[in-house]
């Protein structure tokens, strides 16, 4: 996942983390125990949020086509599909030879920054996010994956260089365990989250320092087998919005929830992701 001091890159690590596994802002300071997403909560549709709309819990269950997929390394997967926004996933966990081939676009600052992770399985997970990036958005621009250049803003947020064949292509990533994702917008701003579906056993106290009002209010009025799916796509969504923004959620955040398309979306069984457009 993202750090909340640096938005897109993915590599960064928090206090109390074991493993060396980054799941963004929530591995902060919190111990995490694996549980199964129940089929029946699988995905909602698409919603747009008001301030005084609250998140939609849950929708009636369809078939996840990525259940049968086999997601690998080397293949992006279409997750999500409408109106100028795209998401694709792609497992993170590959064998060398894979491995090489995907990061042999990367730069010099990237594979220094690689080389920095202390941990063997995080710089592969590295190497494949930031090659897979560079695949994808040469893809959409015609050039080499080598060719890409990306600029950062003062928090770190990634986008495409000044000198690129169009700018007006927004993208954002997110990683979660062993599942990363990349949304694309060819509209206006664009921020994604995922998180592994994992217990958080100070999930309200969390809610209750981040969650808006209405949002928290929305999130205690939960049963309590639906309080983690719950907690989790609230929080997806504010750090997608915290990370279109350019800030991480440790920076104040000033933005208005109906300035925001909202789409919930399910990158693999065992995961929940938000992705968030500007709507103007």
């Amino acid at each position: 996942m993202t750090s909340d001091c640096c938005p897109e890159l993915d590599d960064f690590q928090f206090p109390g983390m074991g493993g060396g596994d980054p799941h963004g802002a929530l591995g902060a300071s919190w111990n995490f125990h694996a549980v199964s997403v129940r089929p029946e909560h699988r995905s909602i549709p698409p919603v747009r949020f008001g301030v005084s709309q609250p998140l939609v819990e849950p929708a009636p269950p369809h078939p996840n086509f990525l259940d049968k997929v086999a997601l690998r390394p080397e293949i992006t997967i279409p997750v999500l599909e409408n109106d100028g926004l795209e998401v694709l996933a792609f497992m993170l966990d590959a064998e060398q030879n894979v491995i090489r081939e995907i990061g042999i676009c990367l730069n010099e600052e990237e594979r220094r920054r690689a080389e920095g992770l202390r941990l063997e399985r995080d710089r592969r997970r590295f190497v494949v996010t930031r090659g897979q990036l560079r695949r994808i958005l040469a893809s959409k621009l015609g050039i080499s994956p080598s060719d890409v250049e990306l600029e950062y803003g003062r928090l770190g947020k990634p986008h495409l260089s000044h000198r690129m064949p169009t700018r007006d292509l927004r993208f954002s990533v997110s990683r979660s365990g062993n599942v990363a994702v990349v949304a694309l917008s060819t509209r206006q701003e664009v921020g994604v989250d995922i998180e592994t579906v994992l217990t958080v056993p100070e999930a309200d106290e969390i809610a209750a320092l981040c969650f808006s009002a209405s949002e928290y209010g929305s999130y205690t009025a939960l049963g309590p087998e639906d309080r983690l799916e719950g907690f989790l796509r609230r929080w997806t969504r504010l750090e997608a919005i915290s990370k279109a923004l350019g800030c991480g959620l440790g920076q104040p955040l000033s933005w208005d929830e109906r300035d925001w398309d909202v789409r919930s979306f399910v990158p693999r069984p065992g995961y929940i992701g938000t992705v968030v457009v500007r709507n103007w």
